[in-house]
């Protein structure tokens, strides 16, 4: 049986690097001032920046059935028998019940949806693997179970610069978007079991990341069976900055970095870094 391993591209994999690894990454969608754009095909990551940092209205919007039905018929036509997709977490996003209920009407069992509960370089951890154990031949149902076991084993925390695009996207009220942008404060989100949190707030980058660095040595992870990762939008300076905090601090845990996929920059804004943990595979 020939499987093919699917993500829509909030799984922060380049449409570059998907070819490369023989797997399809379905671009979503980012409106700007009403013209749409599809993620790393239209759309990349510095020109988002520079549109939003202008002030663009920037919406996101879900693939139609017809998107859905025409991604999945060419991966069929490329003579698999059977596809493995992931989404993003469904408790941010419609993803995942809009692609469950139209494959199962379409296309039966053929599909395997599956809802990674995750975001960015988390997110393409699954999809990595799976297409790992795709390779190696395994069954279609035993993929499956051993993805599904990794999810929801990371927790991320993030510091978006501003709140000015927490507002637009309804995550904070304009109140506590005009106060916090007037003080400088920041607030320190945490992503955890599928959806963002607020954790608190801060003022600073360099105090956010003490916080969390203090967290993850609290937590007392195994470094053989954790690992760390940092993502960032237009966050550059920042997220070298807390990787060297990493090197001192937590010098013995592997670390990653990856930009934040388009889909979910839309959302938090430029300026935005984060860290976090998830399980290492075996």
């Amino acid at each position: 049986m020939k499987i093919a391993i699917s993500s829509d591209s909030t799984c922060s994999i380049s449409q570059k690097t998907a070819k490369e690894m023989g797997i399809y990454i379905l671009p979503l969608n980012v409106i700007v001032d009403g013209k749409e754009y599809h993620d790393d095909i239209t759309i990349h990551q510095d020109e988002l920046n520079t549109m939003m940092r202008k002030g663009s209205k920037i919406q996101t919007s879900t693939p139609t059935p017809f998107e859905i039905e025409n991604y999945f018929n060419k991966i069929f036509a490329d003579g698999y028998d059977k596809i493995i997709h992931f989404t993003i977490s469904s408790k941010l996003s419609s993803m995942f019940n809009l692609f469950t209920l139209t494959c199962k009407e379409k296309y039966g069992d053929k599909i395997e949806v599956i809802d990674s509960l995750g975001v960015c370089s988390f997110m393409g951890n699954l999809v990595r693997r799976a297409k790992r154990l795709a390779d190696e031949n395994q069954e279609f149902d035993k993929i499956v179970n051993e993805v599904k076991s990794y999810i929801n084993t990371e927790e991320i925390y993030f510091i978006p610069e501003s709140l000015t695009f927490l507002k637009n996207g309804g995550r904070v009220s304009p109140a506590v978007a005009l106060i916090g942008n007037m003080f400088g404060i920041k607030p320190l989100l945490r992503f955890h079991d599928g959806e963002i949190i607020k954790h608190g707030t801060v003022r600073t980058y360099k105090k956010a990341f003490t916080e969390i660095i203090s967290i993850i040595k609290e937590k007392n992870l195994d470094p053989k069976e954790y690992e760390l990762h940092v993502v960032e939008f237009d966050a550059v300076e920042p997220a070298n900055e807390i990787s060297n905090m990493i090197e001192k601090e937590l010098p013995e845990y592997t670390i990653s970095k990856t930009p934040i996929s388009i889909n979910v920059c839309a959302h938090c804004g430029p300026g935005t870094v984060g860290l976090g943990y998830c399980k290492k595979w075996k």
